[in-house]
């Protein structure tokens, strides 16, 4: 009877936000039980562009930290913003809140890029003779 309950309320979460909730609590359980390890998430340009690990362009996004009470927070916050926004201000648009979340992830992984190439110039600058 509880498990009915349970399935019911999962089930009516709208679909995005449900899919990126259930995507960052299955990749955070895959690093806890040992199945993947966090350096096979995270954004590094070097082996996104050399190795063509493009998976990391979204992985990156769905892990949130070892299971705690920060994780907690963090599922508690994504699932009722995410809810509130869909089921609000994009209420019968999911294209557009998936074009949203789509734009958004965009725009900080090219901030990410910015940031790389520019700490990359800071500590390797050309040295006189390259010019």
């Amino acid at each position: 009877m509880a498990y009915q309950s349970l399935r019911l309320e999962y089930l009516q979460i709208p679909p995005v936000s449900r899919a990126y909730t259930t995507a960052c609590v299955l990749t955070t359980a895959a690093v806890q039980l040992e199945l993947i390890t966090p350096f096979q998430l995270y954004f590094n340009p070097e082996l996104i562009f050399r190795h063509f690990q493009i998976w990391r362009l979204i992985t990156n996004f769905l892990f949130f930290g070892p299971v705690g009470f920060n994780f907690l927070f963090n599922m508690i916050f994504l699932y009722r913003y995410c809810r509130m926004l869909e089921e609000g201000s994009f209420r019968g648009r999911t294209a557009d809140f998936v074009f949203m979340f789509l734009f958004g992830g965009l725009l900080m992984t090219e901030l990410q890029l910015d940031t790389y190439i520019f700490s990359w110039k800071m500590y390797f600058p050309i040295s006189q003779g390259e010019r």
